[in-house]
């Protein structure tokens, strides 16, 4: 049996889609094809942050439903959680399941169990490995769906990560990729009952034996305390300085009736505390255009406090009415063509930004993680740089010089 497997929204569920696909290939259920007109299931793991996800998937789904019938279609994911009905309109014959369920598939679509927990043993056609350590958040901003999607927070145990990761390291994984729905509120037990949060999970790998770095994926800046600067700043490069810590608005006004939990001010000193420590660190961050009773004062205030920081780069996205939400509500939407003109501005503005960050690595040697492929290398630095390769030096690690850049585009020799 042939099988398509797309995802759609954050790491979270792109470990989650990695996991059901080794669990149907542990059982010889099926193989992956990139074909989904060729294949026999086609999984479809979704995503709901935004309207446009929605609609993504949905397409999908309908083109999937008329180029090939006969295929076994299932749709999991937030979007299968939050609105199933939209999904069924959709796809009249297909098998819809909600994230709470999600680990069963294999069984709902015939395939025998695979004793233990879901697990990874790579990542199919990546070099790196995203693991899932935490899921669920109930910080309630006001623009979100993902606390009525996901709401109960719950971390995996230490012993199944550190199995898992070690698995990976043995498979010559360079680079695991740590990811959660709010990654900082790990919290677990190790088996002698002592407690493990976020910082004391992070300890506790790096000392993993083996040739591998850790990167982490998006962080709030509220878990960017001092203790974890300190374990970032002493880890030796282990773990990867780069970090991607959203934003959302640089107004303190729009971040308070976002109900973001933080300040301008609060963020400023943060972020001043990790580059004293590490100063080599690339920071990113996401930014919002358009919500809700946002001024074009508040937006020159987010512009201007963005350049103050001086971000590595950018995620710029409008702001999309989620049903449910308190934002949703609110009678002060701005009118499309005001958030489409903010939204082009941040990403000028991303532009900008990635084009300083990428020139100030000319003439440096890096550590990449090699991607790609022998027709197309590509290699990853450690501060989460893309670099195009001179040549194919084999999968891993590779000492690589950058030599230029094209805009936000560099360019590097494979060091011999």
């Amino acid at each position: 049996m042939k099988a398509f497997f797309k995802t759609y929204g954050c790491r979270v569920n792109q470990y989650e889609t990695e996991a059901l696909r080794e669990k149907l290939a542990q059982n010889r259920f099926a193989e992956t094809t990139e074909d989904f007109s060729e294949a026999d299931l086609c999984l479809i793991n979704t995503c709901t942050v935004t309207e446009e996800a929605d609609q993504d998937a949905l397409r999908l789904i309908r083109k999937i439903s008329r180029r090939n019938p006969t295929a076994r279609l299932v749709v999991t994911g937030c979007l299968a959680s939050r609105s199933p009905d939209e999904i069924q309109n959709a796809a009249p014959q297909a098998l819809i399941v909600g994230n709470k369920d999600k680990e069963n598939i294999p069984a709902l679509i015939g395939c025998s169990a695979v004793p233990g927990p879901s697990s990874i043993s790579g990542f199919w056609g990546h070099s790196r490995a995203f693991v899932k350590i935490q899921d669920g958040c109930d910080m309630g901003c006001s623009f979100c769906i993902i606390p009525s999607i996901r709401p109960q927070l719950s971390a995996r145990p230490f012993e199944e990560l550190k199995s898992e990761i070690e698995g990976l390291i043995k498979n010559r994984c360079p680079e695991i990729v740590l990811c959660g729905v709010r990654l900082g509120r790990y919290l677990s037990q190790d088996l002698g009952g002592r407690r493990i949060d976020f910082v004391g999970l992070l300890e506790r790998l790096i000392q993993i034996p083996g040739d591998f770095r850790i990167r982490l994926s998006s962080l709030e800046i509220t878990d960017v305390t001092d203790r974890f600067i300190n374990l970032f700043a002493s880890s030796g490069g282990k773990i990867a300085p780069s970090l991607h810590l959203p934003l959302q608005a640089g107004s303190d006004k729009t971040l308070k009736e976002m109900k973001r939990w933080y300040a301008t001010g609060f963020f400023r000193k943060r972020l001043n505390a990790l580059r004293e420590k590490v100063p080599q660190c690339a920071v990113f961050s996401d930014v919002m255009a358009g919500f809700p009773g946002e001024s074009e004062t508040d937006f020159e205030e987010s512009l201007a406090f963005i350049r103050e920081m001086n971000f590595s780069g950018l995620h710029p996205f409008r702001y999309s009415s989620r049903p449910g939400t308190e934002a949703e509500k609110r009678h002060d939407h701005l009118p499309e063509k005001i958030i489409l003109a903010r939204s082009q501005s941040l990403r000028s503005l991303d532009r900008e930004l990635r084009i300083k960050f990428a020139a100030r690595a000319v003439g440096s040697v890096r550590r990449v993680v090699v991607e790609g492929r022998p027709g197309k290398p590509e290699g990853l630095c450690e501060d989460f740089l893309s670099v195009s390769l001179n040549q194919y030096p084999g999968p891993g690690f590779a000492q690589v010089r950058i030599h230029s850049v094209n805009d936000v585009s560099a360019f590097a020799e494979v060091c011999q």
